[in-house]
Formats: structure tokens, C-alpha cells, sequence
């Protein structure tokens, strides 16, 4: 009747630390939605992130404490079947695997892997790209997944405010999915190795990848370093080196240098304030200059005033071939800021937010202005019972400029030209606290050169802590003069928990652009953590030419993977 208290044991052997030293940074945090509080041992400000490591507090008296040895073996027997209407690769196949760790410092971590195997791993979310450039997928393998932070690079942010359209021109020198998939099809990885870690001041990290020989590709080779120089508290100065192309018959290279000049004690006071830079070029083999990209960012990012300024050039030939890049030949200015009160006793409203952003990208090689954006928030509210009205009338003002025909949907062709555009959109969602929660974002108003209205609705309803059903629609009803179409994408997630060590979850998603729904259902059985058995199934079915739930099946796939740690 007073709540739950959770017990959480952590064995040394899994942390790296110096066993000499009986201090530690440590700080921990939870959520509590039916009070929409959070709740931290250290640092529990408003303006402070709970990443933010130098606002973490200290255990002590840590005397004793044996880690072992350091080295974790992890062997694996992966096995799969597949039933294929699509192909002749019908067939089964079972293989052994190895993963490893192995502390040589307490600060040095090797991490390798031997016939990688990646069935457990969720599949992507289903998009539709009305867009000239490519679609971001997240990275979900778990050997890339580990110190993937030691990767990470100046030119990915700042982090724009939650509702605020993206910029769409992040700069990836390394994206790991560019390792062991290619033009969409799974390219085996038969060995990885990374040494991550930190030497005095100076984080580090060195991946390699070899990938096998498939009917579409050689076996190939990839180097990836990194190394960051931690200035003062949260500032660094690091470069960052790959090497390797996954096209067949080709090689590449990149370079790049950033900087982070970070503090949350902005001009003596509690504040966030953030400067990144970086510089890249891309050596794809070719004799062009016009192979860099580079720029600046300022980030104010506080609870009641968000501020940012953002300058960046993708030059017309920068690709670096193990990193990814939306959009290039482009000169990109981005200003924007946001205003954030929390009224007391007005509505019962815990926080009011207001945004207006503004984006420009030029061409670089003829000076032309290609696409600007201009958005305004005026009317964001989250109350203190969790609902919250995150737009009523949110503005959006946007130019486009196509210099070739662009082909949005399969026979509905845009020609060149100019196109102004105006946009609404309203945003609602329920308290998370609740059993059953829905959300409903419906963009109306003008769309290239016509209309359309686009609408994204979910449910969630929970049975917490064993039960989780979901289901997710994202339409747009375009009526263009070239033709009208219809995109829609539907996703569904069902997940149940036995116990805590036993979990079967369920994704399902249809698209209307490639007629194919899909269902992956797993199981995963801890019998002891670092022990486990997943069962993965798969099954795809085409819907039929005449639309409606006629659906033909496709592609059937099994798969299973048992792994045992030995930790000593």
C-alpha cells in the first residue's frame, strides 16, 4: 500500500574499476509517472540532465572488492530455417559462435566476436519516405550497440526541443549499420574486435569488422578509431579515422576532428551552455575538393530557455562510405529558441512551452536557396495529471526548391520548380500513468504543389508488469494535381512477461508502398542472466493485387540462439 522497493545486485566482476580506489561516481534516478516526478540521489535540478556525469555523486568506503580476472567467454550455437516464397535459399543452417570480453586494465575493455550472429535482434520499424533524402534507421546489434558512446561525434546535435522538425542534415562519419548490411541484405560478419577505454585523460576507441564473401560481395575489411581529449569537466577535443568500403570492389576512407566546450555552470551561475565544431572529409578515391564537411553549433539547452544556432556545410561530394550523410551540396543555417514557464495554480498546468525555429539550406554549387523551414509553437501545455496539449495550431512555413523531378509515390511525379507551403498541426496524448493511453498528431494544410492531411494516432493499453499491447497509424492523404495517393503504415506491439526471465514479444507491422505485412514474435528465457535461449519466428505475407485482407505468404524464418557466459 506504500509502493515497491526494488533490490539491485551488480557483480563487480561485470563493472570495470580501479581496485584501488575506494571512491565512486554514482548516481541513479526513477521515474514516478502517477506524480510526474523524477527522483535523484544527486543532482536533482531542473536544468540538469541525468547524464550529466559531473553532477554524480560519490559512494565510499568501497575497500576489498574482488573483479576477477576481467574475462567474460560467451559461447553461442545460432541455428535458423527458412521457407522462402520469394527465393531459392530455402534451407536450414546451424552454426557455432563465440562472444568475448576481457578486461586487460581496469579501464581497457577488448570485445570481440567470432561468426557473429544477430538473430534476437528486433527488426526495424517500417517507414515511408516522402522525402528526397535518405531515412535515418537506428543501430539495434548489441556487439555495435557497447561503448557505441566512445563513437559518437560532434556533428550529430545539438538536440532540437521535443516537437521541433529535425534539421534532417546530421553528419555521421561512422554509422556501424554500414558493417555487415548492404543495399539492404545481410552481408555475415565473421569476426569484430573493439578496444575501448580511457588512458589518464583520453578516451579511446579501435573497431574491426571482416565480413564474409556472399554472391553480391567479397569478404572486406574495416578500421574505425576514435580518441577524445577530456578537457575540465564535460569538454573534449577528439578525431575520429575509418577505413573501408562495404561496395563491392571499392575502398574509402574518412577523417574528422570535433570539439565539445561544455558546462553546466554557465557564466557563474546553474546554467547549460554547449559549443560544438567539427571538420570531416571523406577520400572515396577521387580527385575532387569538394569532399569536406564542417561546422558550429551553440546549445542552450535549460528548463525555461532553450536557445540554439547551428552552421554547417556539406560539400557536394563528402560520402564518407562507413558513415551517413541525409543531404549534401548544402550550406545550412538553423536558429531557433524556446520559452518554457511553469505557471503556478493556472489551470493546473506543470509546464507551458513555446517554440519558434527557423531553417535555411543553400546550394553550394550554384548559390541558390534549395529549402527553408520556419515553425512556430505557440500553444504547448503539459498538466500535472500527464495529458497534455501539445498543439493546437502549430505553424509551419516552408519553401522547396526541386532542380530535378522528384517522384514521391510510385507514378505521381513532381517537375521542377518552386513550392510555398503552409501547415497546421494538432497534437494530443493522454498521462502515461494510466492502463489505457492514446495520442492523435494531425497535420492538415497545404502539401508540394496541393494538399494533404496527415495523421498519426496510437494506443497503448498495459497490464503492468506482465502485459503491453500497442498499436500505431501513420497516414497521409495526399491530393496533388500530379495524381493523389494514399501512404500509410500500421504497427503493432504486443509484449508479454512470464517473469522477469521469461518474455515473449510481439512486433507486426504493414506498409501500404510495399504491400507486405509482417509479424517477428520472440521469446527470451534468462535460466541465468548472461544465459539465455531466444526462439525468433518470422513470417511475411503480400497482400493481394485487389487490396483488403487478402494476403499471400511469403518468406518463413525460424530462428534460435543459445548462449552460456562463463565470467571468471
Amino acid at each position: 500500500d506504500f509502493g515497491w522497493v526494488a533490490e539491485i545486485a551488480i557483480p563487480f566482476k561485470s563493472l570495470n574499476f580501479p581496485a584501488d580506489q575506494s571512491e565512486w561516481g554514482f548516481n541513479i534516478s526513477r521515474n514516478v509517472y502517477r506524480k510526474l516526478e523524477e527522483s535523484r540521489w544527486s543532482g536533482a535540478r531542473l536544468e540538469t540532465d541525468f547524464l550529466q556525469i559531473a553532477e554524480a555523486g560519490n559512494i565510499t568506503n568501497l575497500e576489498g572488492i574482488n573483479q576477477g580476472i576481467g574475462l567474460d567467454i560467451r559461447p553461442f550455437l545460432a541455428a535458423s530455417w527458412l521457407d522462402s516464397g520469394t527465393s531459392s535459399n530455402d534451407g536450414f543452417d546451424a552454426e557455432p559462435g563465440l562472444d568475448m570480453s576481457y578486461n586487460f586494465t581496469p579501464s581497457i575493455k577488448f570485445t570481440g566476436t567470432l561468426n557473429t550472429d544477430f538473430g534476437e535482434t528486433e527488426v526495424d520499424a517500417r517507414q515511408i519516405n516522402l522525402s528526397r533524402f535518405s531515412l535515418f534507421f537506428p543501430e539495434k546489434r548489441s556487439f555495435f550497440l557497447e561503448d557505441a558512446g566512445v563513437f559518437a561525434f560532434a556533428s550529430t546535435g545539438p538536440s532540437s526541443p521535443g516537437g521541433i522538425p529535425p534539421a534532417g542534415a546530421n553528419v555521421y562519419p561512422f554509422f556501424s549499420r554500414r558493417i555487415g548490411l548492404l543495399n539492404g541484405q545481410e552481408v555475415p560478419i565473421n569476426i569484430g574486435a573493439k578496444w575501448t577505454g580511457k588512458a589518464a585523460n583520453t578516451d579511446f576507441g579501435v573497431l574491426y569488422a571482416g565480413t564474409d564473401e556472399t554472391s553480391f560481395v567479397d569478404n572486406k575489411n574495416f578500421v574505425v578509431g576514435r580518441f577524445k581529449q577530456n578537457l575540465f569537466e564535460q569538454s573534449y577535443i577528439g578525431g575520429i579515422f575509418t577505413d573501408g568500403n562495404p561496395a563491392q570492389g571499392e575502398s574509402a576512407k574518412t577523417y574528422g576532428v570535433d570539439t565539445r566546450l561544455a558546462t553546466s555552470r554557465f557564466m557563474g551561475g546553474d546554467k547549460n551552455f554547449i559549443v560544438n565544431a567539427y571538420g570531416t572529409r571523406s577520400d572515396n578515391g577521387g580527385s575532387s575538393d569538394n569532399d569536406k564537411s564542417y561546422g558550429i553549433s551553440a546549445h542552450y539547452p535549460n528548463d525555461q530557455y532553450v536557445g540554439e544556432l547551428v552552421y554547417r556545410v556539406i560539400e557536394e561530394d563528402f560520402n564518407p562510405a562507413l558513415g551517413f550523410v541525409q543531404r549534401n551540396n548544402v550550406r545550412m543555417y538553423r536558429v531557433g529558441a524556446s520559452y518554457n514557464p511553469r505557471p503556478k495554480g493556472f489551470l493546473d498546468i506543470q509546464q507551458m512551452f513555446h517554440d519558434v525555429f527557423y531553417t535555411q539550406f543553400e546550394r553550394l554549387d550554384n548559390g541558390h536557396l534549395e529549402s527553408t523551414e520556419f515553425h512556430i509553437t505557440p500553444l504547448d501545455w503539459h498538466f500535472k495529471s500527464g495529458d497534455a496539449i501539445h498543439a493546437i495550431v502549430d505553424y509551419d512555413r516552408t519553401y522547396e526548391r526541386l532542380f530535378e523531378p522528384f517522384q514521391i509515390s510510385p507514378g505521381v511525379i513532381l517537375q521542377p520548380g518552386e513550392y510555398h507551403n503552409h501547415s497546421f498541426k494538432t497534437t494530443l496524448s493522454t498521462a502515461r500513468k494510466r492502463r489505457l493511453t492514446a495520442s492523435l498528431n494531425a497535420t492538415y494544410g497545404d502539401f508540394w504543389s496541393g494538399t494533404a492531411e496527415r495523421v498519426s494516432t496510437a494506443i497503448t493499453y498495459k497490464l503492468p508488469p506482465k502485459f503491453n499491447f500497442s498499436i500505431a497509424a501513420n497516414q497521409t492523404f495526399a491530393h496533388l494535381p500530379e495524381g493523389d495517393f494514399i501512404a500509410r503504415t500500421i504497427t503493432s506491439n504486443i509484449d508479454f512477461a512470464v517473469s522477469p526471465f521469461l518474455s515473449f514479444t510481439n512486433l507486426i507491422q504493414y506498409d501500404n508502398r510495399s504491400d507486405n505485412l509482417g509479424w517477428q514474435s520472440r521469446v527470451r528465457w534468462t535460466l541465468q542472466p548472461g544465459r539465455d535461449l531466444f526462439l525468433v519466428f518470422n513470417q511475411g505475407w503480400i497482400q493481394d493485387s485487389l487490396g483488403g485482407f487478402r494476403f499471400q505468404a511469403q518468406d518463413t524464418k525460424v530462428s534460435t540462439k543459445c548462449q552460456y557466459t562463463f565470467r571468471f
